[in-house]
């Protein structure tokens, strides 16, 4: 895919940010379910060589860490695609787990994840 204005390939981005799982019983947070259909479609642009992932999550239910980890390695395989993790403020507990699931990991050093305490 080329962009409009005509440079290189268009890479698909997905927004992980707050927590993971039921944040309050009228606002979930997020969830397999909740996000499925938009790891579907990022994964589904056949000419992007990968797929961005940008984590801000404090963490959350270790379950839905898990379902989402395993999803993004699931399609990541299938479709070949390299998957590049951005962490921005936190990516802490299951938004660490979240962060794994890529092939490479980007993080400020002044990131709050367990590599930089």
């Amino acid at each position: 895919i080329m962009s409009w204005l005509g440079g290189g390939p268009t890479i698909p981005v997905l927004r992980f940010t707050g927590p993971i799982g039921m944040a309050t019983p009228l606002r979930p947070g997020l969830s397999i379910a909740t996000i499925a259909g938009a790891i579907e479609r990022a994964f589904s642009f056949k000419r992007a060589p990968a797929v961005a992932v940008v984590v801000n999550s404090p963490g959350g239910s270790p379950v839905q860490s898990r379902l989402i980890f395993q999803r993004i390695r699931a399609l990541a395989a299938e479709r070949s695609k390299r998957v590049h993790v951005f962490c921005e403020d936190v990516a802490a507990s299951g938004g660490y787990l979240l962060a794994l699931a890529g092939d490479e990991i980007y993080a400020d050093e002044s990131s709050s994840w367990p590599a930089n305490g």
